[in-house]
């Protein structure tokens, strides 16, 4: 399972912001951007049920009416369920950040935003969303079996499977597979050589792009 083909929703009336958001997440998933609450009201109204899966919102947008609908949607039995949630802010305010937090939203950003802290959190999310499948380790890759994977060496490519291009940065990798436990960060590498050495019989491969780790198909394969 993958979430490259669900869109995430914005809700920022701030241009720059949004110049932003298209530049990062834009150049990895696709984008839903609303640059006011009446718009974005009437269509989480008529979305589907379990969309958007993630939504990245600015409070200020709305005013209070976002912060009513995020708290009516955190109530239990409610129609709908709270989606997966990120606020962007330029509020740093101790007692706002406490009631997201309190009512079910994900993470807290402060503005100005900062690109990497934005996607790093946005990648968390969608694991975090897709945990259930990932849990569920893979051995096959586009129906062509892997054989004798270590427990590690099935954590790693079922992480990469399951992110928008097969492609995760290391320290996402890292935490993805070991979460809490301190391991040294030549672990990872180890786990990689290995796993690497039993893609390339079925014509994969894992390649290294600077601080991002891509499963790829080798040419000819």
């Amino acid at each position: 399972m993958t979430l490259e083909n669900d869109p995430i929703w914005v809700l920022d009336s701030d241009p720059g912001s949004v110049l932003l958001y298209q530049q990062t997440l834009g150049l990895r998933y696709p984008l839903q951007v609303f640059n006011d609450f009446k718009a974005f009201a009437s269509a989480f109204n008529d979305a589907p049920h379990g969309q958007p899966k993630l939504l990245v919102a600015d409070p200020e947008t709305a005013k209070g009416s976002f912060s009513q609908l995020f708290q009516s949607l955190s109530t239990p039995g409610g129609a709908r369920s709270l989606p997966e949630t990120i606020i962007v802010s330029r509020l740093d305010d101790l007692e706002l950040i406490r009631f997201f937090l309190r009512v079910g939203a994900r993470d807290y950003i402060l503005k100005p935003l900062r690109p990497n802290e934005l996607v790093a959190k946005v990648e968390r999310s969608f694991l975090r969303i897709d945990s259930n499948a990932s849990r569920i380790l893979r051995n096959d890759i586009d129906g062509l079996q892997v054989n004798d994977l270590t427990f590690r060496e099935h954590q790693i490519l079922t992480v990469l499977l399951n992110m928008p291009d097969r492609a995760a940065a290391r320290e996402f990798l890292y935490d993805a597979v070991w979460t809490k436990t301190a391991v040294n960060r030549k672990t990872l590498d180890v786990h990689l050589f290995n796993l690497r050495r039993k893609l390339r019989p079925i014509g994969y491969d894992i390649i290294c792009q600077g601080q991002i780790f891509r499963l790829q198909q080798l040419a000819g394969g």
